[in-house]
């Protein structure tokens, strides 16, 4: 055999060697290490991967952090339904959310209005709306509300995503549930923006 042929033979196993080696190393990673997996897929844009890993990660080891930063990936591909599944277990997690929330209201509250909380709530009531659920998203939004109406709410962004789409029956039923709603517990800035909304309802 020819000296070069050698060399090249033993060239093509060190490299198939090298190979198989990085295809086990990324196996391990893959299975043993998701929240990792989660970063690096995100990092690479490959936001669907993201999503399955945080989802992974999260069933591993019941982190509601996972499930945030999934959230956040699929909103930001606007993916509806793991928008809802995602977020629905940020936000029934009740002392993560209002931690979680508390820390984003830091960041964004010199250049934003609303509060963190509203943000989530509205992408979800939204999310179960561009699935069809019309009535469930209507029902979540009113619910998330807890008895106020702060600034940019789920029943606004509802509101706005429905008039958009020219969906007036959608539009009929939160008026209805507008009209139902005790406003005696709501301070004067919130009943402003309350009556401010319905008249908004009622012109269209």
């Amino acid at each position: 055999m020819r000296v070069d042929k050698v060399i090249l033979k033993a060239f093509l196993s060190t490299l198939a060697a090298i190979v198989l080696l990085f295809a086990f190393m990324f196996g391990v990673l893959v299975a043993a290490f998701p929240s990792t997996m989660m970063y690096l897929s995100y990092d690479f844009g490959r936001d669907e991967s993201s999503i399955r890993y945080a989802e992974r990660a999260y069933k591993w080891f019941e982190d509601t952090s996972y499930m945030a930063h999934a959230m956040e990936v699929a909103i930001g591909i606007d993916d509806s339904e793991k928008i809802e599944q995602c977020g629905l277990i940020v936000v029934e997690d009740e002392a993560y959310f209002a931690q979680y929330c508390a820390e984003k209201d830091v960041i964004l509250s010199e250049k934003v209005p609303m509060s963190y909380a509203q943000y989530v709530h509205g992408k979800i009531a939204v999310a179960k709306y561009q699935q069809s659920k019309k009535e469930d998203a209507v029902q979540y939004a009113f619910n998330s509300l807890q008895g106020g109406f702060p600034q940019s709410n789920a029943v606004v962004s509802l509101m706005y995503t429905a008039h958009n789409a020219k969906d007036q029956a959608t539009k009929d039923l939160i008026r209805g549930k507008m009209e139902q709603q005790n406003t005696d517990g709501l301070d004067e800035t919130a009943k402003a923006y309350f009556d401010q909304t319905c008249a908004l309802l009622a012109s269209n």
